[in-house]
């Protein structure tokens, strides 16, 4: 996804590169989609994908936050 954005000319603001994570009660309880995590989206009760991007040298930046709750048939947008 950081390709994509890439791509279409914009940059990723997330001071760690992030756009997604689950939704849990505390941040360092959070599941990033990175290389090597193994964890399935149904196994999270709630998941959220939220890129924080803007055009390179822009003062402002956009972000459009999804929330997602997954089981084993698909995905259900809240």
């Amino acid at each position: 996804m950081n390709e994509f954005i890439v791509e279409k000319g914009f940059v990723n603001l997330d001071f760690m590169g992030n756009m997604e994570h689950s939704i849990v009660k505390t941040q360092g309880d959070r599941i990033y989609i990175e290389k090597g995590n193994k964890t399935k989206l149904w196994d999270v009760k709630y998941f959220t994908f939220e890129p924080y991007i803007a055009f390179p040298a822009s003062k402002y930046g956009y972000t459009k936050e999804n929330f997602y709750d997954f089981d084993k048939n698909g995905r259900m947008d809240l």
